[in-house]
């Protein structure tokens, strides 16, 4: 997978501009607030179908404008593709593929692949569980797009059941309707997300044992109830199902609903113990860019290609030996990286950036 372009118009504090990447490493450099992080987000925008920023999408439009523009031009096994997608302050977004308007999310998802390192990606140790679930759900929809559909159908089938809980006199049997219903869409999201995350801790824990010259030991553990049965997707529906009914007054009393894939979690481990209670921030960091490193390992298993990496202030807190590491470990990818200064590797291609406008050398 190779990002050969990516234009902007009104995005973020941006006008107009079209900016190409070599094959290797690529750097822009520019002050903090310069705009350098607004290019991965307008690269990563066609590998998630949103942006890694909390944010809506009409945020991403420039101030005082009313429509925003974004398009990149990659190169895969496929061949050579564009992929472009229309803001509006009026309307909703427009997709395209190859000038092509699509309509479903999944006419796109896989199409371009990339993993994406930000600061804020610490919250994949120290931050919620939702961010957690959301990094697999991304992860696992770049490689298997049709897994998309899972989740729209069980936020679908949730909030009509939570609808249910909160009415003066819920159906009990519709609300049996829903239970069965989720407990077939929740165990095979579960089964999923367990399964990538058992392989992305192998790898994980490799990249990191590396990193840390032996010294620290990465795992990952999957938390949820029916961790049990978690290895079948039968199996998994039952327990559910189990769960569903034991905690049916508990959520009829509480309207809402208490049990799910929807409330699964993951915690990381250096050396058998909470990197989010006892780890410094720079171990933490190094933890989480092991799993984003894994997580290319896996975009290959899974797909035969690298993903392109897009690493936001990557180097920020590591020590000498773990920053050789990280540079060591990008050779023969394609990287995009962000920095206030230079960085001490070969570089393929520079691009500074100033207020929003982009030089490149």
């Amino acid at each position: 997978m190779l990002l050969n372009s990516v234009s902007f118009y009104n995005f973020r504090n941006n006008d107009t501009a079209t900016l190409p990447f070599s094959e290797g490493v690529n750097v822009i450099c520019g002050k903090n607030a310069a705009g350098k992080t607004n290019i991965l987000e307008a690269v990563f925008f066609f590998a998630a179908g949103k942006s890694f920023r909390s944010c809506k999408e009409r945020d991403m439009i420039r101030f005082g404008e009313q429509d925003a523009k974004i398009e990149i031009a990659f190169s895969g096994a496929e061949g050579t593709h564009t992929l472009a997608a229309s803001l509006s302050r009026r309307r909703k977004k427009e997709m395209f593929r190859d000038g092509i308007k699509i309509s479903r999310l999944s006419e796109y998802l896989g199409k371009f692949r990339a993993v994406v390192f930000t600061p804020d990606h610490l919250s994949l140790v120290k931050g919620s569980p939702e961010r957690r679930r959301r990094f697999l759900d991304i992860a696992i929809c770049q490689n298997a797009p049709k897994y998309v559909a899972l989740l729209n159908e069980y936020n679908r089938v949730l909030l009509q059941k939570n609808a249910l809980l909160r009415s003066f006199e819920a159906s009990p049997q519709l609300l049996e309707v829903y239970n069965e219903r989720l407990a077939y869409l929740g165990a095979q999201i579960s089964v999923r997300r367990y399964r990538y995350l058992s392989r992305l801790g192998k790898s994980a824990e490799e990249i990191h044992s590396e990193m840390s010259s032996g010294t620290e030991q990465l795992t990952l553990r999957y938390i949820s109830p029916i961790c049990s049965t978690i290895t079948s997707e039968e199996e998994s529906e039952k327990a559910y199902l189990s769960l569903y009914k034991a905690k049916t007054a508990a959520e009829l009393k509480c309207g809402v609903s208490l049990v799910g894939s929807h409330k699964d979690d993951f915690e990381t481990q250096i050396n058998a113990r909470d990197a989010r209670l006892f780890c410094s921030q720079g171990q933490q960091r190094s933890a989480v860019l092991s799993l984003k490193l894994a997580e290319g390992e896996l975009s290959k298993f899974y797909t035969g290609e690298y993903p392109v990496f897009l690493l936001d202030d990557i180097l920020s807190e590591l020590d000498v030996g773990r920053r050789s590491f990280i540079l060591g470990n990008l050779v023969g990818k394609q990287v995009i990286i962000t920095a206030c200064e230079d960085i001490p590797t070969p570089v393929d291609n520079r691009i500074f950036v100033e207020n929003g406008k982009y030089t490149v050398q």
